[in-house]
């Protein structure tokens, strides 16, 4: 890529002084000129540039010319310092400014010179005037204006806006001058779409001629969303070479001990779990390394084909690792595990940051008399180095950062791969999330599980609540009490749970506690196994009981602000209570001034329990930014590619990447220059570094 890199698009962009906003450019896009452009703006503004003052124009926003004429020095400490300037008709007009010192105001509005302003024209005491402008170029800069200009999304990020621009500007050219490969997309895929090439599309983007309507803008966008699938394609098939390359010395041949646990287990397998435990074992059996995602329901069984394939690999001389995203998630597989296998408890080793002894633990792994490793990102440390692993399990993939996973998988390269998920993701895009990767889906309920009754309530009928909570506790049942924020810093948040655990303590004195994800894991730990063991009742906690944890007494979830979570989140916490054979409520608890369109989302959730549909609900409604909640960093981050709307996209993307690998050395420049454009060609170990 010597030859690729020495071109204009691949190299650092130009900026004029380095600044907090550049550095934050860096940071969220990266440091190239095609990295700042492969960024899709919210608009294209249109600036209404007008020659004289007229009252037609009153609280709308104007760009105009106008000269300083004086100054009008401030009265008190309340009052503004006034710019007083003339149209290039002579008309006045003042421009004011509050909380500003007058030398500044003075420096960059110097008296007698000509500016373009930009601002909302506003009349007062019969005088026009402008507000604090959003923009000002001064005479000596006027051809670097821009009536037309898209506008970007760079809320939060900590970026000003006319810096940015000026990045884009000051690069633009280098890239409308790079020498691109041959149009790698077929001319029927580029005739059925109405396309333009991926160069003329990145320019009508970022240098817009007029305003474009949203389709003419959407057709831009998804012809560069049609080249970030390509790209993904390109590097899962260079991975797919890679992971294939490595000849597979961990050979499964004997499955009997697994057959015996199934005998002594006092419940049966589901169909869908023995057609899973089928899968797996088939694949174990294989030349290639197993890569399989089994993705279920919450409460649908995947834990036991996770064990069952565990005992294999041990039972056949290698070792297993199993990785958690919680400490809460880590310890219940522990028990689980040693529950069901008596016989290995004292080779299942638990792993966390609390661990004491860890040397002695390391030891022991690396002499193989540790042959199942269970633990939370304590696993990954390059101290803990395994003799001879096997398998990988992965539980809730998303939940860990890109780098813990490569870590992980790095100490293996020959192993087999299982993952775990319990928000089940659309078929359409399994394969641009994980790669080429085999599915196993489990959607039937252990038998005797019951329906979950879903309601949904305002927060006025908190009282009739807890009268309904005052029965349950009644019959030695628990309760769940979930809200999004801790404390009232978070958010402007109402309630929180910190005061809706000080409000229950008063209904239900000492029945009551809380966790969340600031508490000292000692206290944490003690809490969860106090509610565990039933000295507590209700149990106020924000979204650390998501994942995994396993209360079957545990009857009812509160959900409040309901609102503030995806569908997917939502049924995900909603699990929580269907662990044993008690009928299970969930109660979602919304605020005021609740929209149609989210009473509409929250009403899906009631009338479904089928995790697969409301997933592809989920997606539809929020996108796939929110699609696993907040934070999760180990899902592609998208620039130009909408899985809510693109869909017809994925499939025609995955066969255009078939024909550019089946003539590779032909196309090899193509290629590379697709990877290195999204991913910079990066040599990542696996598919899961993507």
């Amino acid at each position: 890529m010597k030859d690729l890199k020495s071109k204009n698009i691949f190299s650092s962009f130009l900026y004029e002084r380095k600044n907090l906003s550049i550095s934050y450019i860096i940071k969220k896009f990266g440091s190239r000129i095609i990295d700042v452009l492969i960024t899709f703006p919210l608009s294209i503004i249109k600036e209404n540039l007008i020659k004289k003052l007229e009252l037609k124009y009153i609280d709308s926003l104007v760009t105009l010319d106008i000269k300083v004429v004086d100054y009008i020095k401030k009265y008190n400490r309340r009052s503004p310092f006034i710019v007083i300037c003339e149209d290039m008709y002579k008309q006045r007009i003042h421009i004011l400014y509050f909380n500003l010192y007058e030398n500044q105001i003075k420096n960059f509005l110097k008296k007698g010179n000509t500016y373009r302003v930009s601002g909302k024209l506003e009349v007062s005491k019969s005088s026009f005037q402008i507000i604090h402008p959003l923009n000002i170029i001064s005479n000596e800069s006027i051809n670097k204006y821009e009536n037309i200009y898209p506008e970007y999304d760079l809320s939060r990020k900590r970026i000003n806006k006319k810096i940015f621009r000026n990045v884009i500007n000051n690069n633009i050219k280098s890239f409308s001058n790079n020498n691109f490969p041959q149009e790698w997309i077929p001319r029927r895929v580029i005739e059925k779409y109405d396309w333009y090439s991926f160069r003329d599309s990145l320019l009508n983007i970022h240098k817009p001629n007029k305003v474009f309507d949203k389709n003419e803008l959407n057709t831009f966008r998804t012809r560069i969303a049609f080249d970030e699938l390509l790209s993904s394609y390109l590097t899962f098939y260079e991975l797919k070479k890679k992971f294939n390359f490595y000849k597979n010395d961990i050979s499964i041949k004997d499955f009997s001990c697994s057959k015996e646990i199934i005998k002594r287990l006092q419940f049966r397998l589901t169909i869908d779990q023995i057609k899973a435990l089928n899968q797996v074992q088939s694949d174990l059996k294989q030349k290639f390394r197993m890569y399989r995602l089994i993705q279920g329901d919450v409460g649908s069984g995947k834990t036991i084909i996770a064990l069952l394939a565990s005992v294999d690999v041990i039972k056949n001389g290698f070792q297993v690792v199993l990785m958690a995203p919680t400490e809460i998630l880590a310890r219940q597989h522990y028990e689980y595990f040693c529950e069901h296998l008596p016989e290995f408890a004292n080779q299942i080793c638990l792993l966390t940051g609390k661990t004491k002894s860890k040397k002695n633990i390391y030891e022991l792994i690396l002499n193989d008399e540790i042959k199942i490793l269970i633990g939370t990102h304590s696993v990954y440390n390059n101290e803990v180095k395994f003799k001879n692993l096997g398998l990988i399990i992965i539980d809730e993939q998303h939940k860990f950062g890109v780098k813990q996973r490569i870590k992980l998988l790095d100490k293996s390269r020959f192993c087999h791969t299982l993952i775990m998920s319990a928000t089940p993701i659309p078929r359409s895009l399994s394969f641009v999330i994980y790669g080429e990767i085999s599915i196993s889906d489990i959607k039937t309920k252990p038998k005797g599980r019951k329906k979950v009754i879903t309601t949904i309530i305002n927060i006025e009928k908190i009282e009739s609540l807890i009268e309904g909570i005052k029965r349950k506790i009644q019959l030695n049942e628990q309760i769940f009490w979930i809200l999004p924020t801790i404390n009232n810093e978070e958010l402007n948040s109402k309630e929180t749970v910190t005061t809706r655990f000080q409000y229950l303590n008063k209904v239900f004195n000492n029945k009551v506690s809380m966790i969340h994800g600031k508490m000292k894991k000692e206290e944490l730990n003690k809490t969860m196994n106090d509610f565990k063991n039933k000295k507590i009742s209700i149990l106020v906690s924000t979204t650390l009981i998501e994942v995994g944890v396993n209360i079957p007494s545990a009857t009812l979830i509160v959900i409040e602000r309901a609102e503030m979570f995806g569908l997917a989140q939502l049924h995900q916490l909603r699990g929580r209570i269907v662990r044993g054979n008690l009928q299970g409520n969930c109660v979602l608890i919304f605020s005021d001034n609740l929209s149609e369109g989210t009473l509409q989302r929250l009403s899906i959730l009631k009338s479904s329990e089928n995790g697969f549909k409301i997933a592809e609900k989920d997606l539809e409604i929020r996108g796939a930014g929110d699609f696993f909640g907040t934070n999760q960093s180990g899902i592609p981050v998208w620039r130009f590619f909408n899985p809510s709307f693109d869909k017809k996209l994925i499939i025609e993307s995955k066969e255009v990447s078939e024909d550019l690998v089946r003539n590779y050395n032909q196309n090899k420049e193509k290629i590379d220059f697709l990877r290195e454009v999204f991913y910079r060609n990066e040599n990542f170990m696996n598919y899961f570094s993507v």
